[in-house]
C-alpha cells in the first residue's frame, strides 16, 4: 500500500515551448533549484550550443545525477537547414543510461528533454519518457508546440501541459511537496528541549526555538504523547520528519523542531505581525483562522473558521472564497492538521500571507505560492519554555520573542 504520508501522485507533464522559448534552460534551473533543496533529481537535460555566428554546433545533453555531459549531434555544412544535423544514436544511446537509473533509484523527479520530431516517429527518447511515466514517478519533458497532437496520443491524455513558466512548474510540483521540502532544509543539531503545553509546542534547537500550536482540546488529537521521555537529545531533523505525521500532536511536535533551525534567533527579518502590512485592495481578504483585533485591521474580511460564528464562514466554504480572492490570509496552524496544500492550491494566483508564531520563517516556501511569512522569532529560550509549560496564549508569549516577517521580492 501507498504511504499515507507521501504527497498525492504526480501526473506527467509536458512543457510546452516555441520557437521563442525552445532554447530556454527552463527544467535545467527547476531541476537544479529541487536538487539544491536536497530532491533526488535524475534524467537528462539538452542545451544548444552556438558560435560567435550565431549558428548552431552542437546539441549536448548533461546527466543531471553524474553532471556528465554527453555531445547529442553536431551541425555541419548549411546550417540553417535542419538536414546540417548530424545526430549520433550510439551517444544518444549512451545518455539514457541516466534516466534507466533514475527509475531503478525511484529519483523525487525525473526530468527528460525532449520531446520532438524525433519522439513522434518512436525514435529518440520517446522509450525512456514513457517508461518513466509507466512507473508512476514525477515525470517532466519539454514538447514542442507542433506535436503536441502526437503527445497526447503517445500519453493516452494522461500527462499534464504546462506553460514554459518557472511558476507554473512549481504549481504543477504542488505544495502538497512543502512538508518534504521543510524537512530536507533542516540541518544538525539536537533538541536540547521539548515542552508540549496546553496551547503550544516548543523544541529549542541550537539556535533557535520553534513553536507550534497544540491541538485543540476537547479533540482526538489533544492526547498524551506516546514517546514522552527521550524526546531531548534526539536530531533536530528526525523531530523534524514527525511534520508528516497524520497524528495532529505529532505533527505539532514536527513543525516545532522545523521551526526550531528555520526561526532563529539571529534571522534578520521585517518586524511584521503579517495583518498590519498586508497589501490593501478594493475585494475582500478571505483569512483562515479567527486572528485578535482582525475587524480593525482588516475590515470587510471573511473568516474561515471550524467552528464559524455569526458572519463567519465554515471550512467547506474555503475553496469557494479562496478562489475569489485577490488577498487570503492563512493561519500557520493548517500546517499541522495538514490542511494548508490544498488551501494553497484553492487560493490560485491570490497574494498569500502566511501568520502565526508556528510560522517557518525560511523562503523555501515562497515558491509554494506564499507571499509573505509571518512568525515569531523566540529570544528568550527559557522564558518561552516556562510559559509554553504554563499554558501560555498568543499574548502571553510575545514578550520572549520578536514578531518577524520575510516577504517574496519576486511577488508583484
Amino acid at each position: 500500500m501507498r504511504d499515507a504520508s507521501l504527497p498525492p501522485r504526480l501526473s506527467p507533464a509536458g512543457v510546452v515551448y516555441t520557437a521563442a522559448t525552445r532554447e530556454a534552460p527552463l527544467l535545467a534551473d527547476f531541476a537544479a533549484d529541487l536538487a539544491a533543496r536536497g530532491w533526488r533529481v535524475g534524467g537528462l537535460v539538452q542545451r544548444t550550443v552556438r558560435g560567435p555566428d550565431g549558428f548552431k554546433q552542437k546539441i549536448v545533453a548533461t546527466e543531471l545525477d553524474t553532471g556528465r555531459k554527453v555531445t547529442l549531434a553536431t551541425y555541419k555544412g548549411d546550417r540553417t537547414k535542419e538536414s546540417a544535423c548530424g545526430f549520433d544514436t550510439a551517444a544518444l544511446a549512451e545518455a539514457t543510461g541516466a534516466v534507466r537509473r533514475a527509475v531503478a533509484e525511484r529519483m523525487d523527479l525525473i526530468v527528460i528533454e525532449k520531446f520532438s520530431r524525433q519522439e513522434t516517429d518512436g525514435e529518440g527518447l520517446l522509450d525512456e519518457i514513457l517508461g518513466a511515466m509507466a512507473e508512476g514517478i514525477p515525470t517532466l519533458t519539454l514538447v514542442s508546440a507542433e506535436t503536441l497532437e502526437d503527445w497526447t496520443r503517445f500519453t493516452g491524455g494522461l500527462a499534464q501541459l504546462v506553460p514554459a513558466e518557472r511558476r507554473a512548474l512549481w504549481r504543477w510540483w504542488g505544495p502538497h511537496r512543502l512538508y518534504r521540502d521543510l524537512e530536507l532544509g533542516v540541518g544538525g543539531g539536537t533538541a536540547r528541549n521539548v515542552v508540549i503545553g496546553l496551547n503550544w509546542v516548543l523544541v529549542e534547537g541550537p539556535h533557535g526555538c520553534g513553536l507550534a500550536q497544540t491541538p485543540e482540546r476537547g479533540t482526538a488529537g489533544c492526547r498524551s504523547s506516546a514517546d514522552a521521555g527521550p524526546l531531548v537529545g534526539r536530531p533536530l531533523r528526525e523531530l523534524a520528519a514527525r511534520i508528516h505525521s497524520w497524528d495532529p500532536l505529532e505533527a505539532a511536535v514536527g513543525l516545532a523542531a522545523v521551526n526550531a533551525f528555520y526561526n532563529r534567533r539571529d534571522l534578520e527579518a521585517v518586524a511584521d505581525n503579517g495583518l498590519d502590512s498586508l497589501p490593501t485592495g478594493e475585494a475582500p481578504v478571505t483569512v483562515v483562522g479567527r486572528f485578535p483585533g482582525l475587524a480593525e485591521r482588516l475590515p470587510g474580511a471573511r473568516v474561515i473558521e471550524r467552528l464559524p460564528e455569526a458572519g463567519e464562514y465554515p471550512p467547506t466554504a474555503a475553496r469557494w472564497l479562496l478562489a475569489a480572492s485577490e488577498r487570503a490570509v492563512i493561519t500557520a496552524s493548517a500546517l499541522v492538521d495538514h490542511g494548508l496544500p490544498d488551501l494553497l492550491a484553492a487560493a490560485g494566483e491570490a497574494r498569500v500571507a502566511l501568520v502565526g508564531p508556528s510560522t517557518p520563517l525560511t523562503p523555501r516556501l515562497f515558491p509554494y505560492g506564499i507571499e509573505r511569512l509571518c512568525g515569531l522569532v523566540v529570544e528568550d529560550a527559557k522564558g518561552a519554555a516556562r510559559a509554553v509549560a504554563e499554558g501560555a496564549s498568543m499574548r502571553a508569549l510575545k514578550p520572549y520573542g520578536r514578531m518577524a516577517a520575510l516577504i517574496d521580492l519576486g511577488s508583484p
